[in-house]
């Protein structure tokens, strides 16, 4: 008997703790559809803020194994609400995994009934969260080794003792320079000390230059509006004259009037040629009988032997020729 009653306690606490904690305790059921079910294992715990109200009874893929539909049991004294969350989580770092749900502040949304779907967020994968951190392990690495060579190469080319030398020169050079700038603003300090009274006098001066040159362009613009009239009138003469004087050039070149027939008539312009020519030479004549008058005097002149006389110039334009 003795035997036989441990064996009837051991297998029902088998059979409790097989079946967790909804064991003769009434349930109701809901289907919970995940990405994946991450590790989690039939008979996990479903916890609501910390507190297991129910089990995993099993998983199996849906929609061509893209999702997971894993269904649970849960007390029927705890009430869920249709805008809680569900996700998987794990119990510490690399405890086991378990449901669990988070309630919303909103507690207007209705109660989940037996056999309602649920949508459960996806879970915290670590495998991904390792690699993700081996990448940037990777990548922190190549940027310390770049890091390490860009400081190899700023000591061997910047902080070398040629260029710390030249820093120093170029420091001490800018001191230098310094000190040469105050010496020049105290001299131009005391040259403009010394020649306030002159600067003030020329600066007066300018000023009364300006007053005056304001005055000149006013009596100008009182001019030109009070002789505005006048103005336009010998505006419009100029211009009628140079139209007039347009016009006759073109009556010239067209031949019109007295002057154009002159100009078109070639036996005319023959004529007005000879008697240009023989202009030239009497002036060519007279310049000499200037110069002999200048070096020999009057009575030279007088005795001097006689020349052929010059040759009568052509008869003018329009007389006839005399007869010798």
């Amino acid at each position: 008997m003795f035997v036989l009653i441990g064996l009837v306690l051991v297998a029902a606490l088998m059979l409790n703790f097989s079946k967790g904690i909804t064991r003769f305790k009434s349930t109701y059921k809901l289907r919970l559809i995940m990405p994946t079910v991450s590790g989690l294992k039939p008979h996990a715990d479903v916890m609501m803020s910390g507190v297991p109200i129910g089990n995993v009874i099993d998983s199996e893929l849906v929609d061509e194994g893209r999702s997971v539909e894993i269904t649970v049991q849960i007390l029927s004294k705890y009430q869920i609400r249709t805008n809680a969350n569900f996700h998987i989580d794990a119990l510490g770092f690399l405890g086991d995994q378990y449901i669990a749900i988070t309630p919303t502040t909103n507690i207007s949304a209705p109660f989940l009934t037996n056999g309602a779907v649920v949508i459960g967020e996806e879970p915290f994968n670590m495998q991904e969260a390792v690699k993700s951190i081996s990448g940037l392990l990777e990548t922190a690495k190549t940027t310390l080794k770049d890091l390490d060579q860009a400081i190899t190469n700023v000591n061997r080319t910047i902080l070398n003792e040629q260029t710390l030398t030249n820093f120093g020169l170029a420091v001490s050079n800018f001191y230098s320079l310094t000190a040469d700038a105050g010496t020049l603003v105290r001299q131009l300090s005391g040259i403009v000390t010394t020649n306030t009274d002159p600067i003030n006098g020329a600066v007066k001066s300018l000023r009364d230059v300006s007053d005056k040159l304001n005055k000149m362009a006013d009596d100008l613009h009182i001019i030109i509006s009070t002789n505005s009239a006048d103005l336009g009138k010998a505006i419009d003469n100029f211009r009628d004259t140079s139209a007039s004087l347009k016009q006759s050039a073109e009556d010239l070149q067209q031949g019109k009037g007295l002057a154009g027939s002159l100009l078109k008539d070639e036996h005319m312009k023959i004529q007005v040629e000879d008697l240009i020519q023989n202009l030239n030479s009497m002036s060519a004549n007279f310049a000499i009988f200037g110069s002999n008058l200048n070096q020999r005097g009057i009575w030279s002149m007088l005795h001097s032997p006689k020349t052929k006389p010059p040759q009568a110039p052509p008869p003018a334009l329009g007389a006839t020729p005399r007869a010798h």
